[in-house]
């Protein structure tokens, strides 16, 4: 398994006022879930005004990470493309009440990471990056009306930031989900807003990425595109492939009859934490208010204030 150093951070920016956007992760503390699933993360950007743009954005998160954990399929790229369907469908109906309803919606850019492996999906223009070897590459593609004709959205023109998929406008959307890459030990993996990657170019994300610890790149972006105006809400994750954890590759390197013996023992002990996991949840379950929470470490960071509850990634957010 990968050793992972996480960075991440959102600001509302220097034009507005309220911070629509919305970041969420999920890592399972379960090995065997971990196995299973991998680590989730998740940036959505929000549209449809103060109230409108938050809700929208924050719902599509917790419903996206509660039905991809609940997903019982192996392969990451399925449950990605169902939970976020699911995600889709939801907030559709969910703002069928609402005034102003129509100009509700949000993107959505996750990344699965599992054992050495990375899978994207996106839905709308916010994106996912790769950065190896100083090189920066788009995982995502971008659903707006720049990306239709071919013309960048960093160019001052009126339909630059037309966005013709979302989440929440119809009751079906349409997933885009890539095939899976191979993570090697030194890659990042951004996830970002378009409020970066407006005012910001490609070779400029890059350089600023790939300098220094995680969290203090992810702040460096953000201070970036605000000392280019800010116009918009800028959200970050930035994940850095530090090492391997000790013994991961001990199963891919045996030889004879080592690799069905530690497969065996491997399967055993996942046996094991499983049904221990399951005595003690019934426990759990009977004794503690709010059962049915999700088990594991998960964040839904209220951005706006950068305030909350931060269980899997505990910062602190400086003043830009």
């Amino acid at each position: 398994m990968l050793r992972l150093d996480i960075g991440q951070f959102s600001h509302a920016g220097r034009k507005r006022s309220h911070n629509e956007d919305w970041l969420g992760a999920f890592q399972p503390e379960d090995p065997a879930r971990l196995a299973h699933k991998g680590r989730l993360f998740l940036v959505a950007d929000g549209m449809g005004g103060h109230r409108g743009g938050e809700l929208a954005s924050r719902r599509a998160v917790d419903r996206a990470i509660r039905a991809y954990v609940d997903d019982p399929d192996a392969d990451p790229g399925q449950s990605l493309r169902r939970a976020i369907t699911e995600a889709n469908a939801a907030l559709h109906a969910q703002t069928a009440g609402e005034e102003g309803r129509e100009r509700w919606g949000t993107t959505l850019v996750a990344a699965v990471v599992r054992g050495d492996e990375l899978w994207i999906a996106n839905v709308g223009d916010s994106r996912a990056y790769l950065l190896r070897d100083g090189q920066l590459r788009q995982l995502s593609r971008d659903h707006s009306l720049a990306a239709e004709i071919g013309v960048s959205a960093r160019e001052n023109w009126i339909g630059r930031h037309v966005i013709t998929r979302a989440l929440g406008r119809k009751p079906e959307v349409e997933v885009d989900v890539f095939a899976p890459l191979r993570l090697r030990v030194g890659d990042r993996i951004l996830l970002c807003s378009d409020g970066l990657t407006t005012p910001l170019s490609d070779d400029e994300i890059g350089a600023i990425a790939g300098r220094g610890a995680p969290q203090a790149a992810a702040e460096a972006l953000v201070q970036a595109a605000n000392e280019r105006g800010g116009p918009d809400n800028i959200s970050v994750i930035l994940i850095a492939v530090t090492g391997r954890e000790k013994g991961a590759s001990s199963l891919l390197t045996g030889k004879g009859l080592r690799w069905p013996i530690l497969l065996a023992m491997a399967l055993l002990f996942a046996l094991a934490v499983v049904g221990l996991g399951f005595v003690l949840g019934l426990l759990i379950f009977h004794k503690l208010p709010g059962a049915g929470h999700l088990p594991g470490s998960e964040w839904l960071i209220p951005t706006q204030t950068c305030t909350g509850r931060h269980l899997l990634l505990p910062i602190q957010c400086p003043a830009l």
